[in-house]
């Protein structure tokens, strides 16, 4: 938008491009809306030049107060997303661009940023009265690990604090387990699709993958006996709950069924529960870990909460726990004690979090879904039943130009090679719903332009 042509901007057009600002805990009202602001601006929701409503005609249509709207707009001002000039008022300065560089990040599956987070009081004294007085702690921060503990229970699987180790992120968890049950060459069987950060787990590893392909979104028992058999495996990566990429669940047919074939196998499962407090439907069922006791489990409060706090946790057996930590021992002593603090507090407040986070997700999941009909309506977009992405067949091995041609137009896609582990994932996208929905639009609205240039050749 040039200066000519700059109009202010209507209050409609400006709360529709603001999205759900008001909605979450964790901020100041004024830090809400202007975290929604910046996320307009920075991805290019809200243009470069345009002219804003006066301050009195914002305060009104957004419900707040005149010192509201001054405090979030002079902070803006001072960051250099806004520009105030005299007679012509408050517009975006620039070319509209922050420090992220102004792209819609879909391809990330994980929370846009902390706003999901509720208000946690963090002091010094809390912090000198946690875990020893150093503040290294290899194996978790005791009330950290008993909170942990206590979710499994709850969710009946029955864990002692001492089962429970704190990991940096369940990558870090991920990577501890890989590491104690398998050695370079060794086979491992693993969901197909799976979850990115595991392809790359296995190549760093040098550990053999055995594709598991999802049956109707379910996991195909049958064929993980015929593998284990076929292949004398002892090792497999399942993922029991909410599945990434691709938001199917698991029943808990399946996964008597896992159950009863895994103890008869002799099968160690590396169960990943990462994304089981977002099912739509609310659900808990328990863990795999419940009737296999052999099961390691790993968990965290990245999707739940937040990446940025890097908490995650691992579930075993108390002798298993003890090896992993004096292996963690040689490059790593352990996690940060803030953040370990916060996320205690965030699990006493778990349902509360789990239950709206659950109705934001299935609101964004159900308007990308429609939006993805009426714009690409060739794509075959499979229906999540949680998590934070859709798996989308484009019909044909495209997903890398697509990728390319999204990236020119602002907004950056997973392929699903990233996802795979047998290479047949270049017919299919992974895309992140989990963002504030004018940025999801307008990102899936670039998405499709770029889709039609590949269409038409330009």
């Amino acid at each position: 938008m040039t200066t000519e042509a700059a109009e202010r901007l209507g209050t409609r057009a400006l709360l529709n491009m603001l999205g759900d600002w008001a909605t979450g805990d964790g901020a100041s009202l004024h830090g809400r809306l202007g975290d929604a602001f910046r996320q307009a601006i920075t991805t290019g929701v809200l243009p470069a030049g345009v002219v804003l409503p006066s301050e009195r005609t914002l305060a009104r249509s957004l419900g707040v107060s005149r010192s509201t709207i001054t405090a979030t707009l002079g902070e803006l001002k001072s960051e250099g997303l806004l520009d105030a000039r005299h007679g012509s008022g408050t517009r975006v300065a620039g070319d509209g661009v922050g420090g992220d560089g102004g792209g819609i990040d879909l391809a990330a599956s994980s929370p846009a940023d902390a706003r999901a987070l509720p208000d946690v009081d963090v002091d010094l004294d809390a912090l000198m009265q946690a875990g020893s007085r150093h503040g290294y702690t290899p194996a978790g921060l005791p009330e950290l690990r008993a909170a942990v503990a206590e979710r499994f229970t709850t969710d009946g699987l029955e864990t002692e604090a001492d089962q429970i180790l704190i990991t940096n992120g369940a990558q870090h968890a991920l990577a501890l387990a890989f590491a104690h049950f398998a050695g370079p060459g060794d086979r491992m069987i693993v969901d197909e699709p799976t979850y990115p950060g595991v392809v790359d787990l296995l190549a760093a590893r040098q550990l053999e993958p055995l594709p598991l392909a999802r049956v109707e979104g379910g996991i195909d028992v049958a064929g993980l006996g015929r593998l284990v058999r076929a292949n004398d495996c002892r090792l497999a990566y399942l993922q029991t709950s909410v599945h990434n990429p691709t938001g199917f669940v698991a029943d808990d047919a399946d996964i008597r069924r896992l159950a009863d074939t895994v103890t008869r196998l002799g099968l160690t499962v590396i169960e990943d529960l990462v994304l089981g407090d977002l099912r739509f439907d609310g659900r808990r069922p328990r863990p795999l870990a419940a009737l296999a006791p052999a099961t390691v489990v790993v968990g965290s409060v990245s999707k739940l909460g937040w990446g940025g706090l890097r908490i995650g946790w691992l579930r075993a057996s108390g002798r298993v726990v003890d090896q992993m930590v004096r292996s963690r021992l040689a490059d790593d002593l352990g996690s940060s004690i803030p953040s370990q603090v916060i996320s205690a507090a965030l699990l006493s407040n778990f349902d509360v979090m789990a239950e709206s986070r659950q109705r934001t997700l299935a609101r964004r999941a159900g308007m990308a879904q429609e939006l993805l009909g009426d714009l690409c309506p060739g794509w075959q977009v499979a229906e999540p039943r949680g998590g934070l992405s859709l798996w989308i067949d484009l019909g044909s091995p495209v997903a890398a130009t697509l990728a390319h041609r999204s990236a020119a137009e602002g907004v950056t896609i997973a392929t699903g090679d990233a996802a795979s582990v047998d290479g047949n994932g270049s017919s299919f996208i992974r895309l992140c719903f989990d963002r504030p929905e004018p940025q999801l639009r307008e990102g899936l609205q670039r998405l499709a332009r770029a889709w039609r240039t590949m269409a038409t050749g330009a």
